[in-house]
């Protein structure tokens, strides 16, 4: 099942709800690929791009938390390391799979379900948890 956008989740600012909105997409192919056991290099390019595109995410929304003067800034720095911690350690295990192994479609599959349960979950109550906090500020 699909991670899917909802408007509860807007934040206020059109770029932030904007790279929300491509982060779901990005996590939902991702997770469609591990699922669907394709081409080890097609995974490894969204991961990469995920990478770079969380840390690109990361930095405009701390840039503009700290525009708006959000108290929470520095907490909400930490919550986001720990996620990229975890995007690191993935990228780490999806360049550990061997194409030969004959369990790699148990492999990818495992991953498919870990990818949902971090980055798709985490994503969401993030966004609608700790990302609201500062949305308050706006409103």
């Amino acid at each position: 099942m699909a991670i899917e956008w909802k408007e509860e989740m807007s934040v206020g600012e059109e770029n932030i709800d904007n790279q929300h909105k491509k982060l779901i997409d990005q996590i939902n192919k991702l997770i469609d690929a591990l699922n669907s056991n394709q081409e080890l290099s097609a995974v490894r390019d969204i991961v990469r791009f995920l990478e770079d595109y969380v840390n690109e995410h990361f930095s405009y929304e701390e840039e503009y938390m700290e525009k708006i003067n959000f108290s929470g800034l520095e907490k909400h720095k930490k919550v986001h390391a720990n996620f990229v911690k975890f995007m690191l350690e993935f990228k780490e295990e999806v360049g550990k799979l061997n194409p030969s192994s004959g369990s790699l479609s148990i492999d990818l599959k495992a991953l498919g379900e870990k990818a949902k349960k971090f980055l798709g979950d985490w994503l969401i109550n993030h966004i609608l948890g700790d990302d609201q906090e500062y949305a308050k500020k706006l409103s």
